[in-house]
């Protein structure tokens, strides 16, 4: 069996991610024979991998950044199972690394080293669905756009969408506390979340069969059980929402149970051209309060992320540059919806989008509204789409950017919330800054910003033909200083994982981050649960 999970003892005593070093925290066991005959015995052959080939999607991320070392990924199909694996490990202190899409940009869902995977993928059911509040409790591993086309047959739609929703796993979203297109209409996972199923690491004392509410949790103590769908229950601290974001560290989400909102009747898409950061801004305003009740999503993306995705993906193209060409490449396309004014390539893109019920009422007011920002000068052109499949395409556009980065080369990534008037002014600071170094345009580095402007995040990248040392000493800790400066996270949406761990300090002050190591010594005492992220060590 050695011969099939590889010699653990060779795992290094240390790695560095980029700009991180780890140390192997030493206490933690390593996985043995007697391990994997017990993890077989549980989940079956089947539930458990153990070739090296087929651990590979398990130890490296979709960027291919961060690499781990795990010799075992787990597919457990109940919360039984979970809580009887976290059982076993937290008695031979194995340290466990919660996995769901993998979909995520920090290094928060792979291994460090050999860390255990507890894989939610074959946790994909739907359990509960109320057609007439719109409730929905469903495993972990459930695929978000599945969970999408199920409600929507229903007559509903899941209250997120992101870039990642055909491969990443609702437990994934609510441990990371993703936020997605439309917050700006539907809210964060802390408000649409109502209930949680969670494995804890430890049994909390007395826990097992206590009381008579469903929420004591079960068998030894470990399962807390939150999976209630009610919106109004004042009983206490509020649980559930420790784990939301809190990326695996504190248990393991088995199921969740969330408010899904109505399908909307009417979509209204428009793609505008911009002559300057300052008029995507006023546009914003004006979109606030001219769209105000049916406004779902306001996007923004500079020239240098148009002109990437088109380059780099097939099929996408930008249907405001001349007969919908693309900038650098692609094409394909169809015939477009209407469209107002003639321009060539603009400084900065906008997406305005609505739901509503009406559509009549709501093709009006978008067209009012693009009437007036084109009156006003905070917008050169326009187009409003004029059918589902034009709609995607100019979303393709968009969510398109992260990938084609990723083609293009090394990418350093950095997910940030600041005032939504200055938030461009990084991109322009730091640009600068690496021009001066000699890391700009002429070395093959740009630095580009898009993201979701009507709730203040920006997506910052500078994209590089290699990783390289000197250039990210020049961007870290710089983003994270100019960020604090200016009162913004250094996490909008994206969490902390293992790159932005050492750099909480940022963000949140010494007494909240106190206060966090505390809870998760409290849950987790031997510190097994998805180590080194999210929390900085504590200062020897």
């Amino acid at each position: 069996m050695l011969a099939r999970i590889g010699r653990a003892t060779c795992v290094s005593a240390s790695q560095r991610f980029l700009h991180v070093a780890v140390e192997r925290n030493a206490a933690f066991g390593q996985i043995s024979e007697k391990d994997v005959a017990f993890f077989e015995q549980l989940l079956g052959a089947g539930g458990v991998v153990t070739d090296p080939d087929a651990l590979e999607p398990f130890n490296r991320d979709w960027q291919k950044k961060y690499v781990g070392n795990t010799k075992v990924a787990l597919r457990p199909r109940t919360t039984e199972q979970v809580s009887e694996l976290l059982r076993y490990c937290y008695s031979r202190r194995l340290a466990v690394v919660p996995q769901g899409g993998n979909t995520g940009l920090v290094g928060g869902s792979v291994p460090v080293f050999d860390e255990v995977v507890v894989s939610t993928a074959a946790m994909n059911r739907v359990l509960e669905f109320d057609e007439v509040s719109g409730t929905l409790v469903a495993q972990a591993g459930a695929v978000l756009q599945s969970l999408d086309e199920y409600a929507g047959q229903r007559g509903f739609m899941m209250p997120l969408d992101l870039g990642a929703k055909g491969s990443c796993h609702i437990g994934g979203n609510v441990s990371t506390n993703a936020g997605g297109l439309r917050l700006v209409r539907y809210g964060s996972l802390h408000g649409s979340v109502l209930g949680l199923q969670v494995v804890l690491p430890q049994p909390l004392a007395g826990a097992a069969g206590a009381g008579s509410g469903g929420g004591g949790g079960g068998g030894d103590g470990r399962v807390l059980d939150l999976l209630r769908t009610l919106r109004k229950d004042n009983t206490g601290y509020d649980l559930k929402q420790l784990f939301i974001g809190a990326e695996g560290t504190l248990g393991i989400i088995t199921a969740v149970a969330i408010q899904c909102a109505p399908r909307p009747a009417s979509v209204q898409l428009a793609l505008l051209a911009c002559p300057s950061f300052p008029a995507v801004t006023a546009a914003l305003r004006t979109a606030r309060r001219m769209l105000g009740e049916v406004l779902s999503a306001v996007e923004f993306l500079d020239s240098p992320c148009s002109h990437l995705a088109t380059a780099h993906l097939e099929g996408v193209r930008n249907p405001l540059l001349q007969g919908g060409a693309a900038e650098g490449g692609g094409g394909g396309g169809g015939g477009e919806g209407v469209t107002h004014g003639s321009v060539g390539s603009a400084p900065f893109y906008m997406l305005v989008e609505t739901h509503g019920s009406d559509a009549d009422h709501d093709q009006q007011k978008m067209e009012r509204f693009l009437e007036a920002v084109m009156g006003d000068g905070s917008v050169v052109d326009g187009t409003l789409a004029a059918s589902e499949a034009q709609a995607k395409s100019i979303w393709r556009l968009r969510e398109g950017v992260s990938e084609a980065l990723v083609r293009r080369g090394a990418v350093y990534k950095y997910d940030v919330s600041l005032p939504t008037s200055s938030m461009y002014e990084l991109v322009e600071a730091l640009r600068a800054r690496l021009a001066a170094a000699g890391f700009g345009a002429d070395a093959g580095v740009l630095v580009v910003g898009y993201g979701h402007i009507g709730d203040g995040n920006l997506h910052l990248n500078i994209s590089a033909p290699r990783y390289d040392d000197g250039l990210l000493s020049l961007i870290e800790p710089y983003v994270y200083e100019y960020v604090s400066r200016h009162n913004g996270s250094i996490s909008a949406e994206h969490g902390i994982g293992l790159m932005k761990a050492q750099c909480l300090s940022y963000s949140k002050g010494p007494v909240a981050v106190e206060l966090m190591r505390r809870i998760k010594e409290v849950v987790d005492p031997y510190g097994i649960m998805n180590p080194y992220k999210v929390l900085p060590p504590r200062p020897a």
